[in-house]
């Protein structure tokens, strides 16, 4: 019989790939959405959505939070940062740019989270230092194709980007500490709540009739939401709490990838091999940045909690 331990991993590392598939296909999807709606319309949609459905899983496994106002103020700020300014970025940079491109967003973050973390105080291996160093030689050569006669990238698109990659990392950054207070579920779920209410409000004005709207791009908004920020989100929470959180980050690296080969296959983007390249490279340096190291995914095996079963 197999080790129940053993199965758990197995499950949470299916669930893990799952995920970076579904962010991986968002990015396509939300390229076709645009197509047929505007930004706004699709982000209040997945706000609503998976707000809604997010914080009525918090509630039903915690209660209603009993924070003191310094803490709902802090999610506030954080989730500001992590759904209005991260979304609005993310949805022009995908707007601008071929869904390739836009996808590199999450390979660009690790390249963006551990300087800022430097100047925050945090520690950063020599290892983690190469893969910023190699990221960054990826991101030159992009930028060096921006520069080229008709490129396919822009340089503006690739600054929305920048944009978008800086505000993730922002977040990152930010929500590690509340997560580890708060409890991951509780945190992201009224961060969005509270941090997408700037955006909706900017946003209203600005929506397309909903009853207008083609019954396809009606439900591509509603599997973008539950998909990408309801399943895929509790999947990855397992994944971490089962594999630890550097055994399972360095998965998020295939989700650029999957994206670059989805926006190939199903949009029949053409990028020019110098794109491909500089893409692979920044793949390359996010995934050696994020790679574990022995000492603290041994660490992490041994403090990881169990989920009861």
């Amino acid at each position: 019989m197999t080790d129940p331990t053993v199965a758990l991993q197995r499950r949470a590392l299916v669930g893990v790939l799952l995920t970076v598939t579904m962010w991986g296909a968002n990015v396509v999807l939300l390229k076709a959405l645009l197509g047929s709606t505007n930004a706004e319309t699709i982000n209040v949609g997945r706000f609503v959505i998976a707000g809604s459905v997010l914080v009525a899983l918090s509630v039903r496994a915690h209660g209603w939070p009993r924070w003191d106002a310094t803490t709902w103020l802090a999610v506030a700020v954080v989730g500001f940062l992590g759904n209005t300014l991260f979304q609005a970025f993310f949805l022009t940079a995908i707007r601008a740019n071929p869904a390739g491109v836009g996808g590199l967003v999450t390979g660009i973050v690790p390249v963006l989270v551990l300087p800022l973390g430097l100047l925050l105080g945090q520690k950063v291996s020599g290892r983690q230092t190469a893969g910023v160093g190699v990221a960054f030689a990826g991101l030159l050569g992009l930028l060096a194709v921006t520069l080229q006669p008709g490129a396919h990238v822009t340089l503006s698109g690739l600054g929305w980007v920048l944009a978008a990659a800086g505000a993730w990392a922002g977040y990152t950054l930010f929500n590690r500490p509340l997560t580890a207070q708060l409890g991951a579920l509780p945190f992201v779920a009224f961060s969005l709540l509270l941090g997408c209410l700037p955006y909706l409000l900017w946003a209203v004005p600005h929506l397309h009739d909903l009853n207008r709207l083609a019954p396809l791009t009606v439900l591509g908004i509603v599997v973008s939401a539950l998909g990408a920020n309801v399943l895929a989100y509790l999947a990855w929470a397992n994944g971490t709490n089962i594999l630890g959180a550097a055994r399972t980050a360095v998965w998020n690296t295939l989700a650029p990838a999957v994206a670059l080969l989805l926006s190939a296959a199903v949009l029949h983007e053409r990028l020019p091999t110098a794109v491909w390249l500089a893409a692979g490279v920044i793949l390359l340096g996010a995934a050696l940045a994020n790679w574990p190291e022995q000492k603290k995914r041994a660490q992490e095996t041994a403090t990881s909690p169990r989920p009861e079963l």
